[in-house]
């Protein structure tokens, strides 16, 4: 393999099928018109593949995953896109039509005016990522192990998987980050924490429904993060929306506001934390600390929200918003 692959990325990817601007969410039964239609890559997993390639050198990161043909072409989307933007995406399988008849991920998105959205994911083929799948990448990850990289996956990975995909990161020594959003049943997920996981990134909505614990303010945000850290996390970063985030490390714990940016018309929250996510993998990797990493990733997640479907974030972005 050729590349200088440091972060790995596992798990979905799906085709995106979004309408913008609505005045509001419809009820049972209801049309409502109105609003742009937008036909794109998504999936948490790809996102942040093609967030985090946004602000890295050309061949750094790659992609793990499974998906279809089908006769829509549907699939092409987000294999392009990661293509388009430098990922290597020798470890996407892509099933024959001939074989299956699982069509690839979608999913449907509604975004209101002030940039809420209501999401329906159609996983798939995407419920079939196996192990199997993260074996046949063997290489990619002996190639990230050399470079002292990363490897991240997200909430919806099959449980399987993703613990077959810990255990060989484990034993190659590349670190783990973990962000549990998109999962079915947030609870079943504690069973994938552990001294394995470098960083867990919850959102409060998440830390709650796995802790137990409302985050209000940094000390119940502290409160929760001990329970992830009792259970091997070394770091937690609580994101909170409009309130920023809160990092814990074993030696610190900081709240990191959302800084001040120019907005724009468009307001959606589609991909926020898959912004982050990418951000913060993408800086340490720069010898960037954790802190700084997690201050300029709340930068690029919020810079996120104000445009419209999956933007990624680059640079160049980063450095006119600090100056």
């Amino acid at each position: 393999m050729t590349c200088d692959c440091s972060l790995i990325v596992i798990g979905e990817m799906n085709t995106d099928i979004i309408v913008t601007g609505l005045p509001r969410f419809p009820k049972a039964g209801e049309l409502i018109n109105g609003g742009k239609l937008f036909i794109g890559p998504g999936g948490k997993s790809r996102n942040i593949a093609a967030m985090a390639a946004a602000l890295l050198p050309t061949g750094r990161v790659a992609m793990v995953s499974r998906t279809s043909q089908d006769k829509y072409g549907l699939w092409k989307e987000p294999v392009e896109a990661l293509k388009q933007i430098g990922v290597n995406t020798k470890f996407v399988k892509i099933i024959d039509s001939q074989v299956t008849v699982e069509l690839p991920g979608i999913a449907l998105i509604l975004v209101d005016q002030h940039g809420n959205n209501q999401i329906i994911g159609a996983p798939g083929i995407t419920r079939k990522f196996s192990p199997e799948d993260i074996d046949e990448a063997d290489e990619l990850f002996k190639e990230v192990e050399k470079n002292n990289g990363f490897m991240v996956f997200i909430g919806n990975c099959p449980i399987q998987t993703a613990k077959h995909a810990i255990i060989k990161a484990r034993k190659l020594g590349i670190k783990i980050v973990f962000d549990p959003g998109g999962a079915d049943d947030l609870k079943s997920l504690i069973t994938l924490l552990g001294d394995d996981i470098y960083l867990f990134k919850p959102n409060e909505h998440e830390a709650r429904v796995m802790t137990g614990v409302n985050i209000l303010d940094l000390p119940s945000a502290k409160k929760a993060a001990k329970v992830f850290m009792k259970m091997g996390v070394e770091n937690v970063l609580i994101t909170v929306g409009s309130n920023g985030a809160y990092l814990f490390t074993p030696d610190s714990d900081i709240h990191i506001p959302v800084p001040a940016v120019k907005e724009s018309a468009e307001k959606d929250e589609t991909g926020c934390g898959d912004q982050t996510m990418a951000a913060i993998c993408a800086l340490l990797l720069q010898d960037t600390s954790l802190y700084e990493a997690a201050k300029s990733a709340i930068l690029a997640g919020t810079l996120q929200f104000h445009r419209r479907g999956i933007v990624p974030v680059t640079p160049t972005d980063l450095i006119k918003v600090s100056t």
